[in-house]
């Protein structure tokens, strides 16, 4: 290539190096820097902030493909190429960022400076401690206290494992409980310093108090109790007075009963809180009730919910939930299986036992629940026909309910008659009521037997019943009808016997035990002391006991009653009887045993 065309080349492209860069200041807008937290660009900041706090410059206003470079102090920034700059580590200073769209540009744009300056924080002393004031593990505290230095007035909040304690925030603190402490001071540029942490154990009880989750619970559910907080306490958990498992600050229960919380802190003492109780609701009970289980073509069959305090309803065909169904009544013309669940006002859930109902031409009449009887007893008993809203008739009938007393032993015909708009709703039943004579039980008349030995009843009144004596002390087989009784003492005894139909009897029978009385055969009332008075063993048995004592003319010569009846001593108003046999009539009780004989009297 000739030498001037090379010449030529290099000054067309130092022409062309030369525009470019006249071009550089024409291209690019001059830049934009704005101040916003750190890592928050849309939230301004001001230019003066807190030493270690972080402060954010945005670059705006720049274009794709610029080449950016931050400047502290006219100073380039290493590696600060980035459209954002965090300042860290207190850089205060005048920052610029200068801005060029390629390598060739000699004359970058600069955008205006930005001024950051630093406000310095509060000086904090290290917590203080000033000892434990009033009675360990009854009542005091340990006060702590914090000295601190700043440029303006200073406010105080104290903190309790790094949580602000409510109402702290003079520059003292009265500790009751243990847990690590420190003091957040700010300055009224809201510059804060917070102190470093100091654990304090002091000798004060620690709070328990218990709330719950809620106050009650259903079947299957559970309940969470909660004590008060401490880090370093130790709980232990107690329903009815008795431990149970769990030693944080929370259990989940679901048992009901009175439960309490023991806790005892770090230094040894302990509160245990006020009881609280929790209750377990009772299952809600849910039923449906309906004239019946049968619709005709054209009509509709309503179904009730029926329970105590209920609350929601949703109902169920076949399982599956019926839209809109959400009413304690609902209207069935479909045939199918229906069901409702409820929500009782304890929030209790329940299922109602499905009804089957179907479409018929023809309903079925039918009586419900109406027995036999075994006499004419007892109230009325309320009829029940289904479908509901007929009327009954019959012998005994009265007002809807079964006056036995009224209809009287035999058999005796019910009728239950339905009469609908429709005739597929019409229909009648019958029932056949037997009352039966009602049997009678009778042990007889009461009866004496002497001490030791046994008696044989029997009460027996047919095929189906059962028994009961009482009471069973000295009964061989007390619920047997023929038993063997051998009781130590006098007893009464009563026997029940149930039968079918509702058919009961009973009777009471007193079995007598005598306990033997000796009675002397001879006595000599000499006067020598010995043998000189006729007295009786054993009747002391027997507090109202008559003593007769009659001599050869049928005269009485004696007469005592009582307890501690007088012995007979061989005299009679005064004078002393003679030699002979004496005729004796004991009875031990008035309608008692009576004991007849002899006696001699010798001198």
């Amino acid at each position: 290539m000739p030498k001037r065309y090379i010449i030529f080349f290099l000054w067309w492209l130092a022409l062309q190096g030369r525009a470019q860069r006249n071009d550089c200041n024409l291209s690019i807008n001059k830049p934009i820097v704005s101040v916003s937290k750190a890592g928050r660009p849309a939230v301004a900041a001001l230019t003066t902030v807190c030493q270690d706090s972080l402060v954010q410059l945005n670059l705006k206003n720049y274009e794709k493909g610029t080449v950016v470079q931050w400047r502290l102090n006219n100073t380039d920034i290493p590696n600060a190429k980035d459209t954002i700059l965090v300042i860290r580590n207190n850089q205060a200073g005048v920052y610029t960022c200068t801005v060029k769209n390629n390598v060739l540009c000699t004359n970058p744009v600069v955008s205006d400076p930005v001024a950051i300056s630093l406000i310095p924080k509060p000086i904090v002393g290290p917590l203080m401690r000033g000892g434990f004031v009033g009675t360990p593990c009854v009542d005091g505290y340990e006060k702590l206290t914090v000295t601190a230095t700043g440029n303006s007035s200073l406010s105080y909040q104290w903190l309790s494992e790094n949580r602000p304690i409510e109402r702290a925030n003079s520059t003292s603190f009265d500790v009751i409980e243990t847990g690590v402490y420190s003091v957040r001071v700010t300055d009224s540029d809201g510059c804060a310093t917070v102190s470093g942490n100091l654990t304090v154990i002091p000798a004060t009880p620690p709070k328990a108090e218990i709330s719950a989750s809620k106050g009650g619970f259903c079947a299957g559910e559970n309940v969470t109790l909660f004590s008060t907080r401490g880090r370093t306490n130790v709980y232990q958990w107690m329903r009815d007075g008795q431990p149970i498992g769990g030693i944080k600050d929370t259990i989940i229960i679901a048992q009901a009963g009175v439960y309490s919380v023991k806790v005892t802190a770090p230094n040894s003492c302990s509160t245990t809180s006020l009881p609280i109780t929790v209750i377990r609701h009772p299952e809600p009970v849910v039923s449906i009730e309906s004239p019946g289980n049968e619709f005709c073509p054209g009509a509709a069959l309503p179904l009730t919910a029926t329970g105590t305090d209920l609350k929601k309803f949703e109902w169920f065909m076949n399982g599956q939930p019926i839209k809109g169904a959400s009413k304690n009544k609902f209207e069935v013309n479909v045939e199918g299986s229906y069901s409702v669940s409820i929500i009782d006002t304890n929030g209790c859930k329940a299922v109602a036992k499905a009804v089957e109902v179907k479409k018929v031409d023809k309903i079925t009449v039918r009586i419900d629940s109406l027995p036999d009887f075994c006499g004419p007893f007892g109230n009325p008993i309320p009829l029940k026909g289904i479908p509901s809203g007929g009327f009954f008739s019959g012998t005994g009938v009265v007002n809807g309910a079964f006056d036995s007393k009224l209809a009287g032993v035999g058999e005796h015909v019910v009728t239950y008659v339905v009469q609908g708009a429709l005739d597929c709703l019409n229909g009648e039943a019958q029932k056949k009521v037997i009352i039966s004579r009602p049997p009678t039980l009778n042990l007889g008349e009461d009866r004496i037997i002497f001490q030791g030995s046994s008696l044989s009843l029997d009460a027996e009144l047919g095929i189906g019943y059962t028994y009961q004596w009482t009471p069973t002390a000295g009964v061989d087989n007390p619920v047997s009808p023929k038993a063997l009784f051998r009781p130590e003492q006098t007893t009464t005894y009563h026997i029940v016997a149930m039968g079918p139909m509702g058919c009961m009897a009973e009777d009471s029978i007193i079995i007598t035990v005598f306990s033997g009385v000796y009675v002397p055969d001879v006595f000599t009332p000499n006067g020598d002391g010995q043998n000189d008075t006729w007295e009786l063993k054993g009747l002391e048995q027997y507090p109202q006991a008559q003593i007769t004592i009659f001599n050869r003319w049928g005269q009485a010569v004696f007469y005592e009653t009582g307890e501690a009846p007088k012995p007979f001593d061989g005299t009679f108003n005064g004078n002393v009887l003679p030699v002979g046999e004496y005729a004796y009539v004991i009875l031990t009780e008035p309608n008692g045993h009576v004991l007849r004989g002899k006696v001699l009297l010798l001198r």
